[in-house]
């Protein structure tokens, strides 16, 4: 079985990578405030390319120490590989790399 790879943004929506790029958005009975919502579901298949490319974007977020924290205040990113989780400051330039990336392939 392969290790999980997923992407959490600052607003708890996941985007879960496998042979399909899942998004999970989060429900307005979800979100803290009763307000938000992170829209509708989205899954698009992805290639064996693209699906390297982001877990690779991952493991570098990860190890960019610069902005890795050890707590998870609102707004920050969580890059989870396997049971590990990584939490990312919000104003890293990779995490925005990350999220335009996940934008784009799930625009089609």
């Amino acid at each position: 079985m392969t290790a999980r790879h997923a992407y959490i943004d600052g607003n708890n929506n996941a985007y879960e990578i496998g042979e399909r790029l899942e998004y999970v958005p989060v429900t307005r009975a979800q979100s803290s405030s009763g307000m938000y919502s992170g829209g509708e579901p989205k899954s698009v298949a992805l290639d064996a390319e693209q699906r390297a490319e982001l877990i690779d974007l991952l493991e570098r977020i990860a190890a960019d120490t610069a902005n890795v924290i050890t707590d998870r205040p609102k707004g920050c990113g969580t890059i989870v590989r396997g049971d590990v989780r990584t939490f990312v400051r919000q104003s890293s330039p990779l995490k925005a790399e990350l999220e335009a990336q996940l934008k784009t392939l799930l625009r089609g």
